[in-house]
């Protein structure tokens, strides 16, 4: 029972901190300002700056005075941002829901490009050919715009972005995205119907984090 109360709790919190705010296309950042926080790089230095993620790729942004600028993935273990704590995963900032070193279930927030091409915006047009067009010569906060005051001026000014959650269970051997059939071309040959009854037995559900922390153990032991 403590245990489901805890993921709820942790559930909860991370849903409060996505849709507290609203981000546009001139924001495209997971915190309403650049707050402060560390940077661990791999070679055991750290780097204390402002921080934000920005969610076109989930890429580490800080602040060099007023210009922003993006961090070197490639050197990153983990970092801090206020009292969130991120690793570096696959070249992405994700979000440890549940786990330890030897293995957790991460939360991946993304701006959800395809949503935002369907829905055509303010574009005045369904065509998503139209809409592609649009989207790759729009100004994106962070990426064409890096000067910090303008880009907090002009915040609301941009389309509203559509945000989305995938999650991956992480191994100190594999990241794997949190989908069956992606798990099972990775699994060997004789590992396939175990999989298959463990995924049936625990009744995995491929959204719910809880769920998947079930399916960690199983994928730890390989």
């Amino acid at each position: 029972m403590k245990r489901k109360i805890f993921f709820c709790f942790i559930i909860l919190c991370s849903v409060i901190v996505c849709f507290a705010q609203e981000r546009t296309t001139m924001w495209p950042y997971k915190y309403s300002e650049f707050t402060d926080g560390t940077v661990y790089l791999k070679d055991g230095k750290t780097l204390s700056v402002p921080l934000n993620i920005h969610l076109l790729k989930s890429a580490l942004h800080y602040l060099d005075k007023d210009r922003i600028k993006e961090a070197t993935s490639a050197d990153i273990e983990f970092v801090q941002i206020g009292f969130d704590k991120y690793r570096m995963v696959n070249k992405q900032l994700m979000f440890p829901l549940v786990g330890d070193s030897t293995g957790y279930v991460a939360e991946l927030l993304l701006a959800d490009l395809e949503a935002l091409q369907e829905s055509g915006g303010a574009y005045g047009s369904a065509s998503n050919t139209q809409a592609t067009r649009q989207l790759s010569s729009m100004e994106i906060g962070g990426v064409s715009r890096v000067n910090h005051i303008e880009l907090k001026e002009k915040k609301d000014e941009g389309e509203l972005l559509p945000l989305k959650i995938q999650y991956f269970i992480v191994t100190t051997d594999e990241v794997y995205p949190a989908n069956q059939k992606e798990i099972r071309s990775r699994l060997p040959e004789e590992k396939q119907a175990a999989f298959k009854q463990f995924v049936k037995q625990h009744k995995i559900k491929w959204k719910q984090p809880a769920s998947l922390f079930e399916l960690l153990e199983f994928l730890k032991d390989l």
